[in-house]
């Protein structure tokens, strides 16, 4: 493949080219799924040759003209897509949107984040916001954030919690309701009691400070059980499910929501 440029992800954008995938979020307990993660985890060039995100998305970070695109992009589709399932399935759902702090740090998201609730009739109980940690967020960026939890009570969730930047003074800087384990944590709580123990740490941190905790990269039936008996409410993994486009995820959704 040739060097990608910005006006192949223009294109891709405008020719729908960029795959959105969803990755379902399990209930503990309940043994249900009413919230998603969603992420543009693929792009197809006009030869429907497959382009990864670490490829594009720095390319789309590096420009403004183009973040704001591709962000107002992926909300209307991300929206729209939750939006088309509520009303398809007859649940209530919560997408949760994975948002770089680059999109974030911009001075119109929180208008145009609003503004595309809105046009797809969503409140703010449908969506959760959740910041990927390995990036670095700006005072812009907090400041959209904590309006957002603020304001328009939406809830806003810290991913990859305990790699990347400034952990602990995130969560003092944030109104985070939700922090993510990453799974480099969960990967070796079978074989490492180490492991077991710092991850039980930050879930007694999390309720002191009455956030909920979600424990990512779950690929085992023991991992589950013992983050369900250490008491974790929330897990995403592979053993749970995989990424998925619309149609496999609505029929997931279909399958395993609370009704």
């Amino acid at each position: 493949m040739a060097d990608l440029t910005k006006q192949d992800i223009y294109r891709a954008i405008e020719e729908d080219r960029i795959q959105l995938y969803g990755q379902p979020k399990w209930t503990f307990g309940k043994n249900t799924c009413n919230t998603y993660e969603v992420f543009a985890d693929l792009m197809l060039t006009p030869d429907s040759e497959p382009v990864l995100p670490s490829i594009f998305l720095p390319i789309i970070q590096a420009d403004y003209a183009l973040t704001e695109a591709f962000g107002t992009w992926f909300l209307d589709r991300a929206f729209a897509d939750v939006s088309k399932m509520m009303r398809a399935l007859r649940v209530h759902l919560t997408v949760s949107i994975n948002v770089m702090a680059f999109q974030a740090n911009r001075p119109e998201f929180v208008s145009r984040l609003l503004e595309l609730m809105s046009k797809h009739q969503l409140k703010a109980d449908n969506v959760q916001i959740e910041l990927s940690e390995v990036q670095p967020l700006d005072e812009i960026g907090a400041e959209n954030l904590r309006r957002l939890h603020d304001e328009h009570e939406i809830s806003l969730v810290l991913g990859n919690f305990g790699q990347g930047f400034s952990t602990i003074d995130l969560l003092r800087r944030i109104p985070f309701s939700i922090i993510e384990i990453s799974k480099s944590f969960v990967r070796e709580i079978e074989n490492f009691e180490r492991d077991f123990k710092v991850i039980i740490g930050i879930l007694e941190m999390a309720k002191v400070m009455d956030i909920h905790v979600c424990a990512k990269g779950i690929e085992t039936p023991e991992q589950m059980e013992m983050l369900e008996e250490a008491g974790f409410t929330m897990g995403q993994g592979f053993l749970i499910g995989k990424p998925l486009i619309f149609d496999e995820l609505k029929t997931f959704i279909d399958r395993y929501a609370e009704r």
